[in-house]
């Protein structure tokens, strides 16, 4: 590719586009600005190549029309003003604006915040406004059909334009509909300028409908954001500051629905909020209150705000019951004894991330004798189905799938197990899809598998006859995982098959050659953190490097471990604090520690609870390759560290990790890690699984779902890849 340049030759210059001269005279008092134009040309032509594949050829119609925009177009406009009639200062200024537009867009696209191929639809609308301008128009009127993203650019090139403000009103309101959750934030930067108009409260109004936690923490803070808040007339805003005045502010919130419209007083509220069971009750019973009018498709208020109100609290009664694991049950599950089935539903299905094994059965037990009658189907009638899939799941992993489905008529648990494997095409994310994959890789009764897998084959031929190509997608991906996991496969020969079909990395195995760094070294990185068991679990840690073969150094905020034998190895080790400020910046220390070397770790190991599991994600790099998390590997756990790094593979747990697992599964991928060996899943976990059966911790280890076995993760990688072959027109959804 060639850029295209205007050169200014001489005292009396010539504007030359590409190899033909222009011959317009151009004075020495502008050549700096032409030569400023150009200079910012190149950068918009840099910024436009680098977001574009130049390797394909031939390219298309868009790139071309780009490229020409920044260069022939632009050179046109050049000519155009300085073919005009205007004096030398108004030039100028038409030129600067050519210069500061091209500037902008170059900074904008490199920075993500604009789709380089807008460039030929930003340049012709800069061509209008500068004409709007020069007849004395305003630039407001060249704003229709122009994305907001572009006017915002081309607007800065007149500022002295009278209509220069009604265009950056026009394109804040644009901005407002389409970003409602960023608009706050804005309003204390670069649109205060609009915080004390008239229709920035009516934005402010429906903010507070749709993200009303946004608007509550602004309305709390000494800002002038929070003071128009204060100020709105809004119902709905002046409730949610009048909550912001109450000491139970945050338990408060998620009533904001039912304080609007009067079933609630913030004083009846705070009553019943100390009395933690009432207020759990409470919080269940509006739960499924609000999904019920949300299903009758009436307007719901702050129902996300209630559903994560209902599972902060229902950890701590999780965290209660795992606390007391080795008391008699009497003790151990005495604070759910006067709970509903409904109440400790919403306990199971909002502790996936926590709940230990024998906590689930605990609860479940008492969930199936409380019911009055016993009926599986009428207790999910009962909740209107919320969450149910993720129940099902839950069940299938814990081996009580079948007692739930044999408390219900057989007809209605067909129904049931129908509808838990259909509309996974209808849900913004993946999460019902993965516990569909999570719980085949958990149902061992084959008759139920057999019905699931027709199932599954049904509902692909009815997205092939909708057109639904995300469907397909879905479909034919679980079709695939499971119809040949019912054939009696070597886990190996089961996962180099999946590997091969949907063009993924091997996930039977992880390369020794893919862990090393360019030196040849292997950088790994682990995370412990304040709590009690943090500092267990790192004193248990530390006894696996004792004698020669390791060297340790201690650091402020972290230990430096490496080998002094076999392969060259450097494990980071972040230290726990139990102060967590000091935690927070443990992570922080480590982690300017290793950009500045440009160290990049491919093995990442998490220890810790659930909770701490989104602080060691933050920390990952796309270097990863292995990914132990030490704790329980849902959806949005696997989703994220995936997001991050595409080509990890990730052990995770069913239920909290242990050390008395995490150590031998740790020692083992190290030891072969030191020998140079590729990691062979089947093989490692065949020789754990022998070592375990002869501890008190095989049932633990059991809870361990390997990489070439964790369908969840294999689903979300196969997906994306299945789509971005969609995308590029490269793949076909073909029957199952």
């Amino acid at each position: 590719m060639q850029f295209l340049w205007i050169c200014m030759l001489g005292w009396n210059m010539s504007v030359v586009s590409g190899p033909d001269t222009i011959g317009i005279s151009v004075p020495i008092s502008r050549q700096w600005i032409h030569e400023q134009i150009n200079q910012a040309q190149g950068e918009a032509l840099h910024a436009l190549y680098s977001t574009l594949d130049t390797s394909a050829r031939p390219e298309n119609q868009q790139q071309i029309q780009a490229q020409q925009a920044l260069t022939k177009e632009v050179n046109r406009m050049q000519l155009f003003v300085e073919s005009s009639a205007y004096e030398h200062r108004i030039k100028y200024y038409y030129l600067y604006a050519i210069y500061h537009v091209l500037s902008l867009y170059a900074y904008q696209v490199e920075h993500g915040q604009l789709n380089a191929l807008l460039a030929p639809v930003l340049i012709n609308n800069l061509h209008q406004m500068m004409q709007a301008d020069m007849q004395g128009k305003s630039i407001a009127t060249c704003l229709e059909g122009i994305p907001y993203q572009v006017g915002f650019i081309t607007i800065e090139g007149f500022p002295n334009n009278f209509g220069y403000r009604v265009a950056r009103m026009r394109l804040f309101r644009e901005y407002a509909a389409a970003h409602p959750e960023r608009v706050l934030s804005e309003l204390q930067g670069r649109f205060a300028e609009f915080l004390n108009e008239p229709f920035t409260d009516t934005i402010i109004a429906q903010i507070a409908r749709l993200y009303p936690q946004r608007v509550y923490d602004y309305a709390t803070s000494f800002t002038l954001v929070g003071n128009a808040i204060r100020r709105n007339p809004d119902t709905l805003v002046k409730t949610i500051v009048r909550i912001g005045r109450s000491p139970h502010a945050i338990q408060i919130l998620p009533f904001l629905d039912y304080l609007v419209h009067g079933q609630y007083t913030i004083a009846q509220l705070e009553k019943i909020i100390p009395d933690r069971d009432a207020y759990y009750r409470l919080c269940v019973n509006t739960v499924i209150d609000m999904r019920k009018r949300w299903l009758n498709d009436t307007p719901v208020l702050n129902l996300l705000g209630m559903e994560q109100n209902v599972k902060r609290l229902a950890l701590h009664y999780i965290r209660t019951v795992n606390d007391l694991h080795d008391t008699l049950d009497a003790v151990r599950f005495a604070c759910v004894d006067h709970f509903t089935p409904q109440e400790i539903y919403y306990l199971i299905i909002n502790g996936e991330e926590e709940i230990y094994t024998s906590s689930y059965v605990g609860l479940f037990k008492r969930m199936m004798q409380r019911m009055q009658p016993q009926r599986g189907d009428l207790l999910l009638m009962s909740v209107y189905f919320d969450r149910f899939k993720k129940f099902i799941t839950m069940s299938a992993a814990y081996n009580t799938l079948n007692d739930f489905l044999r408390s219900m008529p057989e007809a209605n648990s067909t129904a049931l197990m129908q509808q838990f494997v259909s509309g996974l095409e209808k849900t913004e994310t993946l999460e019902d899809a993965v516990d569909v994959a999570d719980a085949f890789g958990s149902i061992k009764d084959p008759k139920l598998l057999d019905f699931l897998r027709r199932e599954v084959d049904k509902n692909f031929l009815q997205m092939q006859q909708k057109r639904d190509t995300r469907g397909q997608v879905i479909y034919a991906l679980l079709a695939s995982l499971f119809s040949s996991r019912l054939k009696d496969q070597q886990d190996s020969v089961w996962s180099k098959d999946i590997s091969q079909k949907f063009h993924l990395p091997p996930i039977d195995r992880v390369p020794f050659s893919s862990l090393v760094c360019d030196s040849g070294r292997i950088y790994e990185e682990v995370f412990f953190y304040g709590d009690k068991d943090g500092f267990q679990s790192f004193n248990s840690f530390m006894s696996s490097f004792k004698g020669n073969e390791w060297k340790i150094t201690r650091n402020t905020y972290w230990l430096t471990i490496e080998s002094q034998r076999g392969k060259p190895v450097t494990i980071f080790v972040k230290l726990p604090f139990s102060d967590p400020n000091q935690d927070e910046l443990a992570m922080s220390k480590l982690s300017e520690y290793l950009n500045a070397h440009h160290i990049q770790p491919t093995v990442y190991i998490h220890r810790g609870h659930s909770y701490h599991v989104d602080a060691t994600i933050a920390q990952l790099q796309s270097s990863a390759r292995i990914v132990i998390l030490g704790s329980c590997g849902g959806y949005n756990s696997l989703a994220s560290v995936l997001q991050v790094s595409p080509q990890a593979q990730i052990i995770s747990s069913k239920q909290t990790g242990t050390l008395y697992v995490n150590e031998p599964i740790i020692r083992a991928i190290e030891e072969n890690i030191l020998l140079g060996k590729d990691i062979v899943w089947e093989k490692l976990w065949n020789q754990l699984s022998t070592e375990f059966r002869k501890t008190p911790h095989y049932d633990q280890f059991e809870d361990y779902i390997p990489p070439h076995k964790n369908l969840g993760a294999i689903f979300i990688k196969a997906y994306h890849q299945l789509m971005q072959e969609r995308a590029n027109g490269s793949a076909e959804v073909n029957d199952p």
